[in-house]
Formats: C-alpha cells, structure tokens, sequence
C-alpha cells in the first residue's frame, strides 16, 4: 500500500470500523447493508435504547463553572456514575443536565470498552434538522426528536403507535418534518455519524472509566524518556556555554594588556590633534603679512620712500616720495598679487620730488 493511500484510510477512519460495534441482546457488527453477529469483541461499543434510561434534571441560577463543580461533586461521592450532559437554559438562567445510566449488564460484560447511547448518534445526526425521526432498529421502531435542546426517545409501543402520537407528547413543532429510517439504514447511519464526529467532543457522547482501564504507570513511564532527553540536552548545553564563556574570559585577560596599550596611545594621539586644531584655528585668525612686506619691499626697490604703511586683509595703502609717481604705479600695477593699484588723492610736489598716497588692493583667493 503507498503511503498516500495508507494516509487517507487514516484520515477517512475506515480502520475504525472493525473496532466499532452495536449491542442490542448480543453484540452486532455495522454493515453497509445492516448489522451482523459479532465474532470477536469491539473497543467502541454503541448501546441500545433499550439498556440505559435517561433522565433530565434543571439546575436554575447556576453558573457554568458552579453546575461543574455540583457534577464533580456528585461524581466524586457516588451519586453518580453514568453520562452527564448538560445544555443552557435562558428560561431557568442555568442549565438542563441529562443522565444517561447504562444497565449493569452492559457495564459488566463491555467494562473495558468505550460506551456510547444510541440516541446521542442520532441526535447529532439529525442536529440540523427539525425532524421528528421513526427509526427501524435491532429492538425495534424508535421515535426520536429535539424539543427546546432536550432529546427525546421512546419506542413504538402502547398509546405510543405512530410518529404523529409521540410528537404530540413530547412537544415537537407542527412545523417538524417527519423521517424514516430502514433497518438497513440504520447501520450505516450510525457508522456514518460516528466517523464524522469530532474526537475532541467524543467524550461528550461517551462513557469510558479511565482510572479502571489506565495503566497510570506506564501512562508516566511514556513521559519519563523525553523528560529526561530534555534534561540532559539542557545540561550539555549550559555545560557547553559555561565553557565557551570561560574561553573567552581567557583569551580577553591575554589582550588586556595590548588593548591599555592602545587605548593610552589613542589618548595622547587625540590630544595631540585637538592641539593642532587649535593651534590652526588660532593662525588662521591672523591676516597673512608676509605678502604685504613683499609688496612694501618691491615699492622701496623701486625707488619709492616710504613715509606710511597701513594695510588690512585686502587692502594696503602706502604714504610717501618718489622721483616719479607715475613709475611707482606702473611698477606696483604688474604685481600679480594686486588686483588693483590707484592714487588716493592727488600728487604733489615737495621739492623734485613726488609725494603721493597710492592704494592697493590684494587679489582674492576666489579670483586667483
């Protein structure tokens, strides 16, 4: 069988269906076609109406957890020890609880499997219909249908005798449709239902006595080889952190002395350079004089004697004589370093001489 087909059994449960059977006066196989004696016993076991009694009981202005608590408590002494069930009541603003209490033979001769009434199939079956359902089964024809959220079974007999008379008696709505099911039917029915039912909800149509059917044992021996797995993967692997930890502890104890090093040399490597920037920033401050005494040295070669030498960043004027102003301007106007060269005010004569007040202006860094 390929894995995809064995797969798709799983998941379709036919595998179940030789685990499953139906117990009226002696245990019967669900058939396609109708039910069969049993050969051989059945896990899941599901009784007939005939064996179990069901009983309805309100418990009013009760929470949810309360009324859980009550069953619990009627559980734990004794009280009870069949199927609960329990559905809302708006009306009574708490709860309908229905018991299911199987026959002591069913109890005794299926204790070790998983028992499941009738009448819970059928209404789950039929939960999306209002449908008042006549059912031919192993015992007999069945009457069954839901009023106000509460099932309600009984089988043909007395001034029971049609599915018009039941409806009557329990309360069903005029408006209920009426079903028939076959014998043969039926079967297939319940395995239908059955198969399709949620597992997580199973326990709600279902009584199983774990505590006598559990090996508590071994259900703890299944837990002890992952736990202890779990145990010894966490131990290595702090034990392997503890060591890598203690690794690097070593290796940065063996650097800590190169590191000192080096931090002291990136501290006197920063001062020094906050130094030079602040050296750098105070000589920029200054104007740049040596060009102006270059300019003030090529005025004296070129015959001029100065009286007066003033100048600015961009700006320098010169006071004094000269046998020839005119020659003066014309040798000062070829400096490249000036970007212009005129007189400031007029030349006058003292003596043979020319005296006069020259302005020059120095070339800006943008225009060199």
């Amino acid at each position: 069988m390929k894995i995809s087909a064995f797969l798709q059994k799983i998941k379709d449960k036919d595998w179940l269906r030789k685990y499953v059977g139906y117990f009226h006066e002696e245990l019967l196989e669900l058939q396609t076609q109708g039910f069969c004696v049993s050969q051989s016993g059945k896990k899941i076991v599901i009784v007939s109406r005939k064996w179990y009694r069901e009983k309805w009981q309100t418990y009013s202005s009760v929470s949810q957890k309360e009324l859980k608590d009550i069953l619990k408590l009627q559980k734990s002494t004794g009280i009870f020890t069949g199927l609960q069930t329990f559905h809302k009541n708006s009306q009574q603003e708490g709860y309908d609880v229905k018991t299911i209490d199987f026959d002591e033979k069913v109890l005794n001769q299926f204790k070790n499997a998983i028992l499941i009434p009738e009448t819970e199939l059928i209404a789950d079956h039929f939960a999306k219909q209002r449908a008042v359902s006549e059912i031919e089964t192993p015992n007999g024809i069945l009457f069954h249908t839901v009023v106000d959220g509460k099932a309600c079974s009984v089988y043909k007999q007395g001034l029971v005798s049609t599915a018009e008379l039941f409806s009557l008696s329990v309360g069903a709505a005029s408006s209920a449709s009426f079903e028939k099911v076959a014998l043969n039917e039926y079967s297939a029915l319940l395995w239908n239902t059955l198969k399709n039912f949620p597992i997580s909800k199973i326990n709600r149509i279902a009584l199983f006595d774990f505590q006598s059917n559990i090996n508590y044992k071994t259900v703890h021996s299944l837990y002890w080889a992952p736990l202890i797995s779990a145990a010894v993967f966490v131990l290595v692997m702090n034990g392997y952190y503890l060591y890598q930890s203690n690794q690097l502890e070593q290796k940065l104890s063996q650097y800590q002395t190169g590191v000192s090093e080096l931090l002291n040399k990136k501290q006197t490597a920063d001062k020094a350079k906050t130094y030079v920037e602040q050296v750098s920033n105070e000589i920029t401050q200054y104007p740049n004089l040596h060009s102006h005494w270059d300019i003030a040295y090529f005025a004296i070669e070129e015959g001029m004697d100065i009286q007066q030498f003033t100048g600015s960043h961009s700006l320098i004027r010169i006071r004094g004589f000269a046998d020839s102003a005119s020659k003066i301007l014309t040798a000062m106007s070829n400096l490249p370093q000036l970007s212009s060269v005129e007189f400031n005010g007029p030349v006058r004569k003292s003596g043979v001489r020319d005296y006069f007040i020259m302005e020059l202006r120095l070339v800006e860094k943008n225009e060199e």
